[in-house]
């Protein structure tokens, strides 16, 4: 498959995914998200934050697209990112073996009963795997902030470990994906892994930019009367759930599409 090509598939997909999947999922994605959105706010109940840390905490939406680690202080609710990663790929192998007609609605007792214990055992590992690693990488960035004398080079070290930080979690849920619903035994090789690179970075910079429209533009606007209000925090989040449950059939997609092309689905074994 020539890349233009991969390219031209993927966008359809998207397009195809949200067609068939966002209405008839609606229910369960925003059941999900009510779940990470808990595990967000329990998170950053149990978080620490760098006094020189001036990132702005509007609501529980920004966590998902923000990092809050700064100088030696590790904040814990910079995993947010990897335990919605988490929900959409439980939401993932269960729509992938459900096979339902688009036309039906997919209700989260359906969705959930197709996941079996050797799944969320997969997932949650590649769950702790990620949150390790991102801690790993705030820690190899202060190092090598405080090591390296050339600054632009420091910058660069900085820039890629904290893209690292954001694309790694979701390659290791794609992987665990596949190896869970998958009959593609073919190996991941270096094309593969760019292409399955492209489908995440595409999906997830349009859900950041959705993001940072949706809240200026739309939740700013319904939330003038509560503005500089201490409830502000409490609405927008809130507000925010569905369109967290939005996202979801997108990065289904995005996650799924590099070996989900080849419909090799399988693995009803419990």
């Amino acid at each position: 498959m020539t890349f233009t090509h991969y390219l031209k598939e993927q966008l359809t997909d998207f397009v195809e995914s949200y067609r068939k999947y966002l209405l008839p999922t609606f229910g369960t994605t925003l059941k999900y998200t009510v779940l990470c959105f808990i595990l967000s706010a329990i998170l950053f109940h149990f978080s620490e934050f760098d006094k020189a840390n001036t990132t702005k905490q509007i609501s529980l939406l920004s966590y998902y697209f923000n990092r809050y680690s700064k100088a030696e202080t590790y904040s814990i609710v910079d995993l947010t990112k990897s335990v919605f990663l988490f929900f959409v790929s439980v939401f993932s192998v269960g729509l992938i073996r459900l096979e339902q007609p688009e036309k039906n609605q997919i209700s989260f007792k359906q969705n959930t009963s197709q996941v079996h214990f050797k799944d969320l055992t997969y997932l949650f590992a590649t769950l702790i795997a990620v949150s390790l690693l991102d801690y790993a990488f705030f820690r190899i960035d202060g190092i090598s902030t405080a090591r390296v004398q050339n600054l632009p080079l420091a910058k660069y070290f900085h820039d890629s470990l904290f893209h690292l930080r954001i694309y790694i979690p979701l390659f290791f849920f794609s992987i665990t994906i596949r190896s869970l619903v998958s009959t593609d035994t073919a190996r991941l090789t270096f094309k593969r892994v760019l292409l399955l690179y492209i489908s995440l970075w595409l999906f997830n910079e349009i859900a950041y930019e959705m993001s940072l429209w949706v809240r200026t533009h739309l939740f700013a606007l319904l939330l003038i009367p509560f503005s500089g209000s201490d409830k502000y925090y409490l609405y927008e989040s809130i507000l925010g759930i569905p369109l967290i449950a939005f996202y979801f059939p997108g990065y289904y997609s995005a996650m799924t599409y590099y070996f989900k092309q080849n419909n090799h689905f399988i693995s009803t074994e419990k």
